[in-house]
């Protein structure tokens, strides 16, 4: 039969043993880092750098949240076909501008709260010969460039039309454009308001109306690295919250996306 004091003893010291653990376990998740995967070309106005610092609508939500929950961010620019590879395999924690479909899902842990809506256009070199009344069966013939890897949602992901071109970027795509090597292509209304290359080119590039398409944003977590549903959840909350703020309307105005 054991002594009762060395009963109390070994209780003594398994209870320590836990709370340690559990102090060494809070101490990991305040100090825990996410690291976020994102291009290496700029892609404003969700993030670009100036000098030494990264700025964008995305880095800047996603810094608010982070901080809230006690999160540090390290930041990894990579080429796109690598972002999201990076993720899937768990070499990086969360992507920031990622639409959501069937597939991905099976693949990421999505937020449930999306951070933006983001609508999808039609652009036409200038001087555009193509009419456009929102018939999105018209484009079923119609050859029209898309960059790859890029999901524009369901709707438009399901929808057949004949692909001139697949190129690897926004940049490239609105240059491709703006020289008329391309005449249709696909691309986000925000990238397309923001994008350098277009303001630089005045009105060679035309936006045909309707929209085709409204798409929502959410970031999206590794399924293979440290990240739990847990945290997804209570990374949900945390943005919720955040989105009734004034600080975040006034983050919309400052990056012109209010009327979207």
């Amino acid at each position: 039969m054991a002594c009762p004091h060395r009963v109390r003893r070994w209780l003594f010291w398994h209870r320590c043993f836990l709370l340690a653990g559990l102090l060494f376990m809070l101490f990991q998740l305040h100090a825990q880092a996410l690291r976020v995967a994102i291009s290496a070309d700029d892609y404003p106005p969700f993030y670009y750098q100036q000098g030494d610092t990264l700025h964008g609508f995305s880095v800047e939500v996603l810094q608010a949240v982070a901080t809230e929950l006690g999160l540090s961010l390290q930041w990894q620019r990579l080429p796109w076909s690598r972002v999201v590879q990076h993720v899937v395999s768990g070499k990086a924690d969360v992507i920031t501008v990622f639409y959501k479909t069937d597939a991905r899902a099976e693949q990421f842990y999505y937020s449930s709260e999306r951070y933006l809506r983001d609508p999808i256009v039609l652009l036409c070199a200038r001087p555009c010969q193509t009419a456009f009344d929102g018939n999105l069966a018209s484009l079923a013939q119609q050859p029209v460039a898309v960059v790859r890897d890029f999901s524009y949602g369901p709707l438009l992901d399901r929808l057949e039309f004949s692909r001139a071109a697949v190129v690897d970027s926004d940049p490239m795509l609105f240059k491709q454009l703006i020289k008329q090597r391309l005449q249709l292509g696909i691309a986000s209304l925000i990238s397309v308001r923001h994008a350098p290359e277009l303001k630089q080119a005045g009105d060679k590039v035309q936006i045909l109306y309707p929209v085709l398409d409204y798409v929502d944003i959410y970031f999206a977590f590794s399924r293979q690295s440290a990240i739990t549903p847990e945290l997804v959840s209570r990374f949900d909350q945390v943005l919720q919250r955040y989105k009734k703020t004034e600080a975040y309307t006034v983050l919309l105005g400052r990056y012109q996306l209010i009327d979207l």
